[in-house]
């Protein structure tokens, strides 16, 4: 199918009550994992990209695989940029075709937070392109953060600053930060699920939840009840797939092995993660 932008696809999840993945994929065969078993699941998905992964000129190789898979596939899929911190790079991803992109200023006082965002947002709006701002800070965007410093009360979304938020930058789609943290836990999160339904009742806008991984079911369930549309994974592929790997890596007598037949297992193990989500969102039988 041709890409979709988020928007419309969040649209859905809003109303029908399901939420839509994000997996953050780094190279041919994340992609082509995602995308082929979101097809086969029949369910919306979104193929995310990092910085890390697109520079040194990556991003002119990454693009056209993304869309390829996305274009073989038979349901919506959207190609997202995750957590650009410059306009530069957002202009980067829509000039050569990203049909969603992420502003990620959050760290940043309020006042900056909303000029840059709606900086992107102005720009993006004329070219159809999905913007996502953050407001509160979910950790620092990178796999390893786990619990640490950059977590706390004081990072929350305050719920009193959504609806200017919302105003002023004109953006699609808002993070949220209501106790998830970006990385592997060092202990279960609690999550805010009050603060949520405030943010909620003023928002106006898809709510996503960035932290989705090692989040517990539970948790994660009555979060996406209460109005999260979009939940973002990486941490939980990565784990899966490097965990099979060392696995696979110890029953070798020697190092000289082919990278397709060794990435087979690691492979399969993050497809089930894959799966897994795609079906606890509820998102599955919804494209």
């Amino acid at each position: 199918m041709a890409l979709v932008n988020m928007k419309e696809m969040l649209a859905d999840a809003s109303k029908r009550g399901y939420a839509v993945g994000m997996f953050d994929v780094s190279d041919l065969e994340m992609i082509r994992a995602v995308a082929e078993e979101a097809d086969s699941l029949r369910a919306p998905v979104i193929l995310g990209a990092l910085s890390p992964d697109l520079e040194g000129g990556r991003l002119e190789y990454w693009f056209p695989l993304a869309k390829l898979a996305a274009e073989k596939a038979g349901v919506p899929v959207c190609i997202h940029l995750d957590h650009a911190n410059t306009l530069e790079q957002v202009k980067q991803a829509a000039d050569i075709g990203f049909s969603s992109v992420m502003l990620d200023a959050s760290a940043s006082p309020f006042e900056d937070n909303v000029r840059r965002s709606k900086e992107v947002a102005d720009a993006m709006r004329s070219r159809g392109i999905t913007v996502e701002a953050e407001l509160g800070h979910v950790g620092n965007g990178w796999v390893g953060s786990g619990e640490g410093s950059e977590s706390g009360p004081d990072m929350l979304t305050e719920p009193e600053k959504v609806a200017e938020f919302v105003e002023r930058t004109g953006v699609d789609a808002l993070a949220v930060s209501i106790g998830t943290a970006h990385g592997v836990y060092i202990k279960a999160p609690k999550l805010d699920i009050e603060r949520l339904d405030r943010i909620r009742k003023i928002s106006g806008i898809p709510l996503v939840l960035h932290g989705g991984s090692g989040t517990p079911e539970d948790q994660l369930a009555t979060a996406i009840a209460h109005g999260i549309c979009k939940v973002n994974i990486f941490s939980e592929l990565l784990t899966a797939w490097n965990r099979t790997l060392l696995a696979e890596l110890q029953k070798q007598p020697h190092m000289a092995v082919w990278p397709a037949v060794l990435r087979k297992k690691p492979d399969a193990a993050m497809r089930e993660v894959i799966r897994q989500k795609i079906r606890f969102f509820g998102s599955a039988g919804k494209a």
